[in-house]
């Protein structure tokens, strides 16, 4: 008898802890033009309860000698941002970069590169870093953990989806029945594609 309880025990709380704790993975090649790919992107998400914590890793490798590495982590909580880390590492002098965003009660301390700023009385329920796990129906204000800021979010029709970065660059998202499968990067070097290998 004792033995035919633990085993209900195990069985009960495996599902248990499998319905509350969910977990996505996808990897991304970065390509420029159509098969020179350069470096990797790997995202994944967690869920437990209403706890939801999101890592996105890219590294890029061009030619022997530029290399950079980029790491964000998300957390929400209740479906609101508690905090965001995205750090940017180079080996080329002085373009490491930094943003750190945390909610303090109603408003959200951000440093971006050393620089402190407030975003007063508001809640940040969509970020960047979502648009890898799910197709943003109906938002069209999302904020961005690596620049510190809000970005207008544009659907272009087709599974398709415009951000608007400063600078007039714009990356385009494409889905296909709701899961991400590209993300086109207007960079300074020309473009560069994102595309979904698992």
């Amino acid at each position: 008898m004792r033995g035919i309880f633990l085993i209900i025990l195990l069985t009960f709380g495996g599902i248990v802890m499998t319905s509350s704790l969910f977990a996505q993975t996808h990897t991304f090649d970065i390509r420029i033009g159509s098969n020179n790919t350069i470096g990797t992107i790997e995202v994944q998400k967690k869920e437990n309860g209403s706890v939801r914590h999101i890592l996105i890793k890219s590294r890029v490798q061009m030619m022997l000698l530029s290399k950079m590495n980029s790491d964000l982590s998300v957390e929400f909580r209740d479906n609101l941002l508690l905090q965001a880390r995205s750090v940017r590492q180079s080996n080329k002098s002085g373009e490491d970069k930094a943003t750190i965003t945390k909610r303090e009660g109603n408003d959200y301390v951000v440093v971006h590169n050393g620089d402190r700023s407030v975003l007063s009385n508001t809640n940040i329920q969509h970020t960047v870093a979502e648009l890898y796990f799910s197709e943003p129906r109906d938002v069209s204000r999302i904020f961005s953990e690596t620049l510190g800021q809000f970005l207008t979010l544009k659907a272009l029709g087709n599974g398709q989806y415009e951000l608007n970065l400063p600078e007039g660059k714009r990356n385009i998202y494409k889905y296909i029945k709701g899961l991400l499968v590209e993300v086109e990067v207007n960079h300074t070097l020309g473009k560069a594609y994102f595309k979904k290998t698992s």
